[in-house]
C-alpha cells in the first residue's frame, strides 16, 4: 500500500468515517441500523486501522502487523494464563522461533490444548487491544472497567515482560435512543461521565515490569464529540474543560492517556525490553 494510500487511515479521518457510518445506518434503518452496524465490527475495525497506521509512521514494518493494514483477519491466537484469545493488533518479532508446546498451565492445563507460539515468542510480540462504548455507559461502566481488568491479568500472569496497550472510545454524548428509533440522528443532552473513564484508565496505565499484572503499558482513552459536523478529538484538560466535559479542578493529566503519542510511547517501552528492530522496517532500524 503507497503511503498516500495509507494516510486515509489517520485518526481523524477515521473517526468522520465512523460517525458517516453510523449515522447513515440510524438514517436507513433506525435502531436496528445503528445497532446492526456496531455489531459489524465495522465501526471498531476503522480505530484498529487507525492504530495500525500509526504503527507505521513510527517505522514498524507493515508485514508484522497482524491483521495487515486494512484487513481484519488473521487475528494472532496468544495463550495467556486463563485463556486462549484471539487479540486484536499484534506486531511479531522476526527473530524469535515460533516453539509448539502443550498448554501445561492454568485452567487450561487438562484441556489437551496446544500453544503455537512458545513463552519467548509471545513475550516478544506487541499486543495492542481496542474497544469502543457507544451507549449505556453509566449502565456498563463497572462491567467494562472489570472486563478490562481481566484482558491485562490473563497476558501478564504468563508473560510479565510483554508490552501491551489498550485502545478505548467512549462519546462525549450518547446518541438519544427515542430519536434513533425515529431514524433521526440526536443526541443526549447529558455528557459521559468523562472523569470517572479518565480515573480508570489512569489507575492501569503506564505499566512497568513488577507492577501489577492488571495495568497496562500503555492506554489511550478516546475521547471524541460526533455530536459536531466533524467529530473532535480531544488531547488535553483545558480542552476538555474549554468544552465543559471535565471540571475545573479535575487533578489528573488526560494528556498522559491521549492518542497522540500513544504508539511513540509503546514503542519506546518496547525498546527497554527487547530488541525494538525484531519490529522495524529496515531502514527504521535503530
Amino acid at each position: 500500500m503507497k503511503k498516500e494510500e495509507q494516510e486515509m487511515f489517520d485518526i481523524n479521518n477515521q473517526l468522520i468515517e465512523f460517525k458517516r457510518a453510523i449515522e447513515e445506518a440510524i438514517i436507513e434503518r433506525g435502531s436496528d441500523g445503528k445497532t446492526s452496524v456496531i455489531r459489524s465490527s465495522y465501526l471498531i475495525n476503522l480505530i484498529h486501522d487507525a492504530v495500525k497506521f500509526e504503527l507505521i509512521k513510527n517505522g514498524v514494518d507493515s508485514q508484522k502487523i497482524y491483521p495487515h493494514l486494512g484487513e481484519t483477519k488473521p487475528e494472532i491466537k496468544l495463550a495467556g494464563f486463563l485463556k486462549h484469545k484471539d487479540q486484536d493488533i499484534c506486531v511479531v518479532p522476526d527473530n524469535i522461533p515460533k516453539i509448539k508446546s502443550v498448554i501445561n498451565w492454568g485452567p487450561m492445563a487438562f484441556q489437551n490444548k496446544w500453544d503455537k507460539y512458545g513463552q519467548d515468542y509471545t513475550n516478544n510480540t506487541l499486543v495492542i487491544n481496542v474497544r469502543s462504548q457507544m451507549s449505556s455507559l453509566a449502565k456498563n461502566a463497572d462491567t467494562l472497567f472489570e472486563r478490562t481488568f481481566a484482558e491485562a491479568l490473563n497476558l501478564h500472569m504468563k508473560y510479565p515482560e510483554l508490552v501491551l496497550g489498550e485502545v478505548y472510545l467512549i462519546p462525549v454524548h450518547e446518541y438519544d435512543d427515542a430519536e434513533v428509533s425515529k431514524h433521526n440522528v440526536a443526541f443526549k443532552t447529558n455528557k459521559t461521565n468523562v472523569e470517572k473513564y479518565i480515573s480508570f484508565f489512569d489507575s492501569i496505565n503506564n505499566r512497568e515490569i513488577g507492577d501489577e499484572f492488571y495495568k497496562y503499558e500503555r492506554c489511550a482513552l478516546l475521547i471524541v464529540d460526533f455530536n459536531q459536523e466533524q467529530p473532535r478529538l480531544f488531547e488535553n484538560n483545558q480542552e476538555l474543560i474549554d468544552a465543559g466535559i471535565i471540571s475545573q479542578d479535575f487533578g489528573i493529566d488526560y494528556s498522559t492517556l491521549s492518542f497522540n503519542g500513544f504508539v511513540k510511547e509503546l514503542l519506546s517501552i518496547y525498546s527497554t525490553r527487547f530488541d525494538i528492530n525484531n519490529l522495524l522496517t529496515e531502514e527504521n532500524r535503530w
